[in-house]
């Protein structure tokens, strides 16, 4: 008798719809368009050794700088309406998993920025790419 598979896949959804989408399905996507992107730029910095990336891209990816990031945005009121509902469905979501060097508040903080992200890559690629380069702008430049 065959075994069930212990790690059954969902029927493909088709193209992804940010409605259908949880906050931190949200947050998991923009989490990996942020990293792409911190990766990218380094590397065209010309930095190449495997240690000084990680080392660098952490001062992008990190729970505090992410945080540190979104309250900007917050208090300059950068947000409409439907991008702070997006933000509060990500720093709302209940997740297992926390940051190891962030507090509880700052590590949803940093999720609802990610989900923000996430949207933006499926909805808004424009407005995605103006968040991302006023990320880069914040750091005070890359390696530093």
């Amino acid at each position: 008798m065959p075994q069930p598979d212990p790690h059954p896949v969902a029927p493909p959804r088709g193209p992804l719809k940010p409605a259908e989408l949880s906050g931190s399905n949200l947050a998991f996507l923009g989490d990996a368009v942020l990293s792409l992107h911190v990766r990218t730029w380094l590397l065209e910095e010309g930095y190449t050794r495997a240690g000084e990336l990680q080392r660098l891209s952490i001062g992008y990816v990190n729970a505090h700088a992410q945080a540190r990031f979104m309250h900007a945005l917050l208090e300059e009121g950068q947000l409409t309406a439907e991008e702070l509902d997006i933000y509060k469905r990500g720093r709302n979501s209940h997740t297992r998993s926390h940051a190891r060097n962030a507090d509880v508040v700052t590590y949803r903080v940093a999720t609802g920025l990610e989900a923000l992200l996430g949207y933006w890559h499926l909805t808004d690629p424009a407005r995605l790419a103006e968040i991302l380069q006023k990320i880069k702008a914040d750091s005070g430049g890359l390696g530093r």
